[in-house]
């Protein structure tokens, strides 16, 4: 730790805490992911270890870079560049984007999941929480803490992890899976970027699961035909 000094908390959750911090001696600023290893099982820190091996390798422009990282004997320290805003801040402010303002993210996310896909690299959590946008505006990916290379094989979520607002039906139903999982996520993120909620919303974790199985997507009579197109091609049942 002594490499870095900490500017501030920029957030805390289960997991652990995220510090704002410089390189000791320079001015380069970072993000600092500090996981605690109390309370955590020895799968739970095997796949925190298997996280950071996955995102060491990755190297792409709308990707968060990890520049570092390392462990004592109470904590994982993941050091990666730093990014600006959240867009779920962006959407809390603005409720939703037009097309033409959204269509550079949209860029910036396919562009990162081809590269991840062509790596064989599922990230299995897409939803704006793991999207954060720099100084110029460029979306960038993070958080794979789901992550999974599929040169292991196919992949079966077997319990749902918080609200599935952006899961695929094959991950809700436990059924077998594949980058067409993350295309699903893509689409609910995008209808959630143009319309302001996500295709299926209710606050019912049942009722919910049941409108992901069974419910075909409404769109909005605002959005364009190459819009709803994009869209369609994206959230298909598999």
């Amino acid at each position: 730790m002594d490499k870095y000094e900490v500017i501030g908390l920029l957030g805390e959750g289960s997991f652990g805490r995220v510090y704002k911090a410089t390189k000791a001696g320079t001015s380069s600023v970072v993000a600092l992911k500090v996981i605690t290893k109390r309370g955590k099982s020895l799968k739970e820190i095997k796949g925190l270890r298997q996280e950071c091996e996955i995102q060491r390798g990755l190297h792409h422009p709308n990707i968060i870079q990890m520049l570092d990282s390392f462990e004592t004997d109470n904590e994982i320290v993941v050091i990666t560049e730093f990014a600006h805003k959240e867009l779920t801040v962006v959407l809390s402010k603005e409720g939703y984007l037009p097309e033409e303002r959204a269509q550079r993210i949209v860029w910036d996310l396919v562009s990162a999941l081809y590269y991840l896909h062509s790596h064989r690299v599922l990230h299995r959590d897409l939803k704006p929480q793991n999207i954060l946008l720099d100084q110029k505006n460029n979306a960038k990916l993070c958080d794979f803490g789901f992550a999974r290379n599929m040169s292991t094989g196919t992949h079966v979520l077997t319990s749902i992890k918080g609200t599935p607002l952006y899961m695929a039906p094959e991950l809700v139903e436990e059924h077998p899976y594949d980058h067409n999982a993350d295309l699903w996520s893509l689409g609910c993120i995008i209808y959630e970027l143009l319309v302001g909620t996500p295709p299926f919303c209710t606050t019912s974790l049942l009722h919910l699961i049941k409108m992901i199985r069974h419910d075909q997507v409404q769109f909005p009579s605002f959005l364009s035909e190459l819009c709803i197109s994009f869209l369609k091609g994206n959230l298909r049942i598999q």
